[in-house]
Parts: structure tokens; C-alpha cells; sequence
């Protein structure tokens, strides 16, 4: 059993065709059915049912494709690493949610030039989802992910932002008169929310008012949160947003302690690595992120009533 048996395995479970496999191969299909064959034979195991109208996974070969995946995504992990170590590189892969740049990214940053100025450092701005999928894989050194997100195994985690959720307003609503909000008093009022398909925040915003037996009224979406303060600013809706963005001081927007928000996790950044195989480029910024978190305590201090008006 090799890594090319494994891919061709692989192709032909995921299409269930053995001619749509051999064609995804670049190959004849003669050859690749006497491959799988062989497979079966090394393993002593049948992987698929066939018949003349279908090809299916055994429950083996359900357990074969789970492991193989595996398998082929550290071998390619393992050849990145190999050559990125042997080509001595001087740079660092670190991606990130936008979140990350209003308290903790440029102080990390600015540690890690004073402690490695040869490093240079190279930033992309993804999704939380996307930034797991390109460490995992080797793409990506570091990443600045929300805490909300399903972590997968093989990725070490460090919590480097915790924060309460505010209210946002325009700040020529009635509401924005008030030093503190109930979620009550804005069931009726139109949200600007995150699409659906950031399901990790949005769940998270729809729980705090299910709770309470309300459903908020999206009426506009957007993606970044700069673009969501535009248009609360904008007087087209309020919304639930962290208090790291409140710092920011975004015009015409009034933020509200929220004082009948039932139990929930506080909004987390989080900083992921590969748990194995970090490069020392990675580790320099990891360290920096140390740091930067024992330098700056209230970073994770739910205490802190920041530049908000404090709740009565």
C-alpha cells in the first residue's frame, strides 16, 4: 500500500464511478480497477460494493477513505515543510479576521519586528474556516481566528482576546439616549447582521434573543464590520457587535451594555498553529503573542467597561 494507491482509493470513492475516477486521475480505467483490486487484496478487505447500476463504500471502506484523507493531507503537509525548511525561508504566513486588527494584530506585529527584524511577515485576511483549512495544509503559518469556530484536531490554540457583546445604535434613535439596553427593547427594531454563512456568529447573535423568545429583524447584511457600523451610522438598522469594535469610535453609533442578556461565552480571539512542525518563523510570532497577551491583561478582562458608557 502507497500514497498513489491511497489517491486513486480516494478519486474512486468520491465519485462512486470508476470511469469518472480513471478520467480525474489522467489515467485509463482498466488499470485503475486493477489497482483498487490489488488494494482490497493487500488489505484483505472488500472496500466497495459494485453492481452494474452503482458503486458503493463497505462500512471498511468508509473507514479506509476517513484514514487515507488523513493520510494523503499529512504526506503533503509533511513535503511542504521539507521544502520550506530546506529553502531556509525568512518569512511568516499569518492570516486573520478582521477583528483582530483593532487590539491585538499591530501590537503582535510590533513585538515581533523588534525581536526578529530579518522576519519578514506576510498577512492575509480570511475567514476563520478558510485560515484552519490553509494551516492544516501547510499554506499558513499562524492565524487570528474567532473563538466561536469548530477547532479541529492537530491545531494548538491560544486565547489572545475576550470581550463582552454591545449593542449598537444609531446614535440619533430614542434608544441611544439610554446608558444600557435590554434585548427586549430592540425586538422590533431592524438588525444589520453578518450573513447567514458566518453560522458560528450568527448562531451565537440568534441564541442570545431565542432565549428570551425573540427573533430578530434582519433587514440589511453584511460581511465586515466596517461595513456594518456604515450602515447602523447610517441610521439603517442597530446590531450586536463585539466591545473591541466599540473602541474603534465609529461616528454617529452609540454602543449599549446589554443588561438582559441571558448566560452566554463571551466573543473570543483566538491564535492557531500546528500543533507539530511549527516552523521557528511561526514561533517568533507565537511568542510575540505571549507577549503582547501578558503585557496587556485586560485584553481578557470581561470587567473592563472600556470607552462605553457603563450599565446602571
Amino acid at each position: 500500500m502507497d500514497l498513489r494507491q491511497m489517491r486513486q482509493f480516494v478519486a474512486v470513492a468520491e465519485e462512486l464511478h470508476f470511469g469518472k475516477a480513471a478520467r480525474r486521475l489522467l489515467m485509463a480505467q482498466p488499470p485503475l480497477s486493477q489497482a483498487i483490486r490489488r488494494l482490497e487484496l493487500d488489505l484483505g478487505v472488500q472496500l466497495f460494493d459494485r453492481s452494474q447500476r452503482a458503486v458503493t463504500l463497505t462500512e471498511a471502506g468508509r473507514v479506509f477513505l476517513a484514514e487515507a484523507r488523513r493520510t494523503l493531507q499529512q504526506a503533503d503537509l509533511t513535503r511542504k515543510m521539507t521544502q520550506r525548511a530546506a529553502s531556509q525561508a525568512h518569512d511568516v504566513r499569518v492570516s486573520f479576521i478582521g477583528p483582530a486588527l483593532y487590539q491585538v494584530l499591530p501590537g503582535v506585529l510590533l513585538g515581533h519586528r523588534a525581536a526578529h527584524p530579518g522576519v519578514d511577515v506576510r498577512l492575509f485576511e480570511r475567514t476563520s474556516n478558510d485560515q484552519i483549512r490553509d494551516i492544516l495544509s501547510g499554506e499558513l503559518d499562524v492565524g487570528f481566528v474567532s473563538g466561536l469556530t469548530d477547532h479541529i484536531a492537530g491545531l494548538a490554540t491560544l486565547v489572545v482576546e475576550r470581550t463582552v457583546y454591545l449593542a449598537a445604535v444609531p446614535e440619533d434613535w430614542d434608544l441611544a439616549r439610554q446608558d444600557a439596553i435590554r434585548l427586549t427593547d430592540l425586538a422590533d427594531q431592524p438588525f444589520v447582521l453578518p450573513p447567514r454563512k458566518h453560522a458560528a456568529y450568527f448562531s451565537e447573535v440568534l441564541a442570545m434573543f431565542a432565549t428570551l423568545g425573540i427573533t430578530p429583524r434582519v433587514t440589511q447584511e453584511a460581511e465586515q464590520a466596517a461595513t456594518v457600523l456604515s450602515l447602523v451610522s447610517a441610521g439603517l438598522g442597530c446590531s450586536i457587535m463585539t466591545a473591541s469594535v466599540a473602541r474603534t469610535r465609529p461616528p454617529r453609533v452609540r454602543f449599549l451594555r446589554i443588561v438582559d442578556a441571558p448566560p452566554y461565552r463571551p466573543w473570543e480571539l483566538m491564535m492557531i498553529w500546528a500543533a507539530e512542525g511549527a516552523t521557528d518563523a511561526a514561533t517568533g510570532v507565537i511568542q510575540a503573542a505571549r507577549d503582547h497577551a501578558g503585557a496587556n491583561p485586560h485584553l481578557l478582562d470581561l470587567s473592563d467597561n472600556g470607552p462605553w458608557p457603563a450599565a446602571r
